[in-house]
């Protein structure tokens, strides 16, 4: 792990596909805190958000919307990112499922994405969570600790046993 600008990994992920999106929208916290992270296991999670984004538009060319912030208390912030897009959403009968390896609701594809986002965020102490958007689109929702610690990881595994 190392410190990372999560803002500008995540602008030079976009970059990567302004040309296959209808429009990105880009909403960066100026005042976003570096945090540790593994550089290029953070990059394999925005490209993977990415692509499902893409490929899950009904017209080819969906309007995409990144966004970062700091939230939490003052003695545990996280790092709030935003992933949505316009799409036709998550299937409601998979939304109980959907960061589980080969669950998908796409004709083409593994399954794997969002179980491996999944994975990396947890390896670095975070939480995700996906929602369907009104009036149409997915987002999903990645909080990360500011300084190391698994505090978010120790909640979220709580909140999973309290489903089972």
């Amino acid at each position: 792990f190392e410190s990372i600008d999560l803002n500008a990994l995540l602008s030079e992920v976009a970059d990567l596909y302004r040309a296959q999106a209808g429009q990105i929208e880009l909403s960066l916290d100026a005042d976003l805190p570096l945090i540790r992270a593994d550089a290029g296991r953070m990059r394999q999670v925005f490209h993977n958000l990415l692509r499902n984004a893409v490929e899950a538009s009904e017209n080819g060319k969906p309007r995409l919307e990144l966004a970062t912030q700091i939230s939490g208390h003052a003695e545990s912030p996280v790092v709030e990112i935003t992933v949505a897009d316009d799409g036709p959403g998550f299937a409601e009968e998979i939304m109980h499922r959907i960061f589980e390896p080969y669950v998908s609701s796409k004709r083409k594809g593994t399954g794997l994405g969002l179980a491996i986002v999944r994975k990396i965020v947890e390896e670095h102490g975070g939480q995700i969570r996906a929602a369907n958007r009104k009036p149409a689109g997915a987002q999903i929702s990645i909080l990360l600790p500011v300084r190391g610690g698994s505090a978010l990881l120790h909640v979220h595994t709580e909140q999973r046993r309290e489903r089972a």
